[in-house]
């Protein structure tokens, strides 16, 4: 009788961490990934979930709205998923249902505030290409820190750099008085996501989150482009992951990751320069990131 009562207590702790370190659930690598829903009636265009317990859903933009009304939270939900009783409840959204999957195809029931529930036809999105850099760098990532170096070509290529804390560039707008960017710049980045189905997200100090889409240039030297639809153009604020980007993932406890992005530009009303001049500077920015626990 002992032994059949360790053997139990054995298996009741077995369980309870399986399900702690899995969510989702038992058949949760079943249903992992991008739902692109089909039906054209949804207010949903597609619900994602990713194998670190973690969901992103976005919603067909109201067209009635103007650029100056514009909310993030209008397009894309983010946030922590369980499952629960055979459903998923997406906090902070609402409770889904997978009635079945089939070579790709799924029927997803769906109850969240706002609307009446309802079901929907949705296709499982395609995966980007499985190497080993893919699967280290697609995990929830958090900064640490940001290295900016910017030099003015136009100008005897004189220029200067600084560090900032995490990615808060707070510390941009003071030094270059760029006005117009620090109104239209969500200022501090929490976390960076991507997923295997090729979804990259900004997550912000606020809760608000920016999705758009990634996929390699060259995997072998970690170089990829980040691009976002232009469905969703006048609603994605940050610039930051825009365009080419160079990764380097490295394996620990926990797991870094750096992310280099290069670009040319010019700027205006530059604080450190008199009059409302155009300048043209090289700008280079390095994330220091790790693996989020």
């Amino acid at each position: 009788m002992l032994a059949l009562a360790s053997a139990f207590l054995f298996s009741i702790v077995a369980l309870t961490s399986c399900n702690k370190d899995n969510p989702a659930g038992k058949d949760a690598d079943q249903v992992l990934g991008k739902y692109e829903i089909t039906d054209a009636s949804s207010p949903i265009q597609s619900i994602e979930l990713t194998r670190n317990g973690e969901y992103i859903v976005t919603k067909k933009p109201a067209k009635t709205r103007s650029d100056e009304d514009l909310d993030l939270n209008d397009v894309w939900v983010y946030g922590n998923f369980t499952f629960v009783d055979g459903a998923y409840i997406l906090q902070g959204f609402g409770k889904i249902a997978i009635d079945f999957l089939n070579s790709g195809a799924a029927e997803i029931f769906i109850e969240s505030g706002g609307w009446d529930p309802f079901t929907v036809h949705a296709n499982l999105a395609s995966t980007v290409q499985e190497t080993e850099i893919s699967q280290r760098l697609c995990h929830h990532w958090v900064f640490k820190k940001t290295y900016f170096s910017l030099t003015f070509s136009d100008l005897g290529n004189i220029g200067f750099s600084f560090e900032l804390p995490g990615c808060d560039f707070t510390q941009w707008f003071k030094k270059t008085g760029d006005e117009e960017g620090e109104q239209e710049l969500e200022k501090e980045c929490k976390g960076l996501i991507f997923t295997e189905s090729g979804t990259y997200a900004v997550l912000f100090d606020n809760g608000k989150v920016n999705v758009g889409s990634w996929a390699w240039d060259s995997s072998e030297d970690g170089s990829l482009k980040c691009e976002w639809s232009n469905q969703y153009q006048s609603y994605f604020k940050d610039y930051r992951f825009h365009g080419a980007l160079t990764v380097d993932v490295t394996e620990g406890d926990p797991a870094t990751c750096t992310i280099v992005r290069s670009f040319d530009t010019t700027m205006e009303r530059y604080k450190l320069f008199r009059g409302y001049t155009s300048h043209s500077m090289q700008t280079a920015l390095t994330y220091y990131l790790e693996e989020y626990k």
